[in-house]
């Protein structure tokens, strides 16, 4: 089961009891399913009704007025793809989590198309379904990929976070990850603790990119996150001015490198180094200043987080400050 440190509750709205919990309407065809996720939510959530078709879906929705719905895509009559269309043309407020047993990329991307906000695989409802229904009630997307999470940017820019159980699993992520974005004619950077950095650059010579030789492709620079925060860190703190410089700095290798026109895509582990060395104020600080300096760039930012980072933690405050900090968070996968 996910540690109750990586959950986010967000505070209640001043219409609603302090003690209010999150109202879900659960949509799956098998009943068996429904009662084991009901029984899986249920402590932390309302869970206000459960249905077994899409029709069905609708009209619950309609009048329970829940504030996530947890949906099945395969399902006879409309599928969940076609009534979460419906919910948002009948101007449902709800949010989507898809609970599916369908895993591959094309699903995923549908999922968010048609209005989803979350994707969960069935066989990791344990330890990610409740956090996704956390997350997109606070109004983030929960996707479930660093691959998946490029595809769902579409070439915007933003501030996402992943969090990781296991290295080489996130050594993975993070090589088909600056695969797209190189193959997109992104500018990109990794910056990541060594293991990391050797993991991601040797998959990517393996798939034929030129990193750090004569003929480097010249839009992939790889930084060891020490390196990185001993030029911005004063004090235990991150100095605003250092980083705005670097800020500008990394722009201009982006319109060198790649374009006026490009996307600056980065994958960062130096909150989580901060974390991990027993500063979180530092990390939130970080995350928020960079937030402020980039906010207007085309810079596309996600920040890997070790799961160890909230392992510690009681009360979710600290991983409650963090996702604040950006608009998706993401689970990769806890195996190998």
């Amino acid at each position: 089961m996910l540690s109750r440190a990586l959950r986010h509750r967000p505070r209640p709205t001043k219409s609603a009891p302090a003690d209010a919990k999150p109202r879900v309407l659960i949509v799956d065809d098998h009943r068996a399913v429904l009662e084991s996720v009901s029984e899986l939510l249920t402590t932390d959530f309302d869970v206000v009704g459960a249905a077994t078709d899409g029709e069905s879906a609708l009209e619950a929705s309609s009048r329970l007025e829940p504030d996530v719905v947890v949906m099945d895509i395969a399902m006879p009559g409309l599928d969940g793809f076609q009534t979460v269309r419906r919910l948002r043309k009948n101007e449902s407020q709800a949010k989507v989590v898809f609970l599916t047993m369908h895993e591959v990329e094309e699903y995923v991307l549908e999922a968010f198309a048609c209005g989803g906000q979350g994707f969960v695989a069935k066989t990791r409802a344990q330890s990610d379904l409740a956090s996704a229904v956390d997350q997109v009630f606070a109004g983030r997307l929960f996707v479930p990929s660093l691959k998946s999470l490029f595809h769902v940017t579409d070439g915007a820019s933003g501030h996402a976070m992943q969090i990781y159980w296991n290295s080489d699993a996130f050594i993975e992520g993070a090589a088909d990850f600056f695969d797209l974005a190189l193959r997109r004619g992104d500018a990109t950077c990794l910056i990541a603790t060594e293991a990391v950095l050797e993991g991601v650059n040797e998959r990517l010579r393996a798939r034929d990119w030129s990193i750090g030789g004569p003929s480097d492709c010249g839009r992939y620079v790889a930084i060891n996150a020490a390196d990185a925060l001993a030029r911005f860190m004063r004090d235990g703190r991150p100095d605003t001015n250092t980083l705005a410089e670097i800020t500008t700095e990394l722009d201009r290798y982006r319109v060198a490198s790649a374009g006026v026109a490009s996307r600056f895509t980065l994958l960062g582990e130096m909150a989580s180094v901060l974390n991990q060395g027993g500063n979180p104020t530092a990390a939130v600080e970080l995350e928020h200043t960079w937030n402020h300096l980039t906010g207007q760039l085309p810079f596309f930012t996600v920040c890997g987080y070790s799961a160890a980072c909230f392992d510690d933690e009681s009360d979710g405050g600290e991983f409650s400050g963090t996702c604040e900090e950006h608009w998706a968070v993401g689970h990769a996968p806890q195996g190998a």
